[in-house]
């Protein structure tokens, strides 16, 4: 996953760097089915079930989408965002392991102001976590968790693509994204800046 994210990053930063040089290799052109995936790095926080704000917690995230374009400046679609992080919770005596994953299923909207390369992108849908807690057996003052939650979820993105190609875009965008979970996992909020590629036919 890091390598795939160093290389997409990479490949961001170069072709950002090398666009006031070139001419786009097309026009913006949307009329129809779109598809896409991201790779970035998000930081994400919590509150547990004793009311404790966890501290945002970084990690590598990725996100996936498919949509259809209705005019030049709007995309209705789907899109799916997942984020993993694992650490460790300091003891007295070993740390104990634990795992936290969190995922969200969204119907969304895209619109590119003039039909150009800036968007703002905003969905509502379903949210999902989990959060695993295994302490080892010497540890007995930290109990065992293995749960999961469900709830809603709602995300905001803006962001701008530069077209690279005829059906092919690169670009980044800003994700802000809330889980509307509970339990160990509460009023989950995240924010980050992922590369995008995306295509279009």
């Amino acid at each position: 996953m890091r390598l795939v994210l160093r290389r997409s990053l990479s490949l961001l930063v170069l072709a950002c760097a090398a666009w006031p040089l070139n001419a786009l290799a097309a026009a913006h052109v949307r009329n129809g089915l779109c598809l896409g995936v991201g790779f970035g790095l998000e930081s994400v926080a919590w509150t547990d079930q004793d009311g404790n704000r966890h501290p945002a917690e970084g990690s590598g995230t990725w996100n996936a989408r498919a949509g259809y374009a209705l005019k030049p400046d709007l995309v209705l679609g789907v899109e799916y965002w997942g984020w993993a992080k694992s650490y460790e919770l300091s003891t007295p005596t070993l740390p104990v392991p634990v795992e936290v994953k969190l995922s969200a299923a969204t119907a969304c909207a895209t619109f590119f102001p003039g039909a150009a390369g800036f968007f703002v992108r905003a969905g509502a849908g379903l949210a999902y976590g989990s959060v695993s807690q295994e302490p080892p057996p010497s540890v007995t003052d930290v109990p065992a968790i293995k749960k999961t939650r469900t709830g809603i979820a709602v995300n905001f993105a803006p962001g701008y693509e530069w077209r690279v190609a005829r059906r092919f875009a690169l670009g980044f965008q800003g994700d802000v994204v809330y889980l509307g979970l509970d339990g160990e996992l509460s009023n989950v909020f995240g924010y980050g800046l992922n590369a995008q590629f995306n295509w279009y036919w």
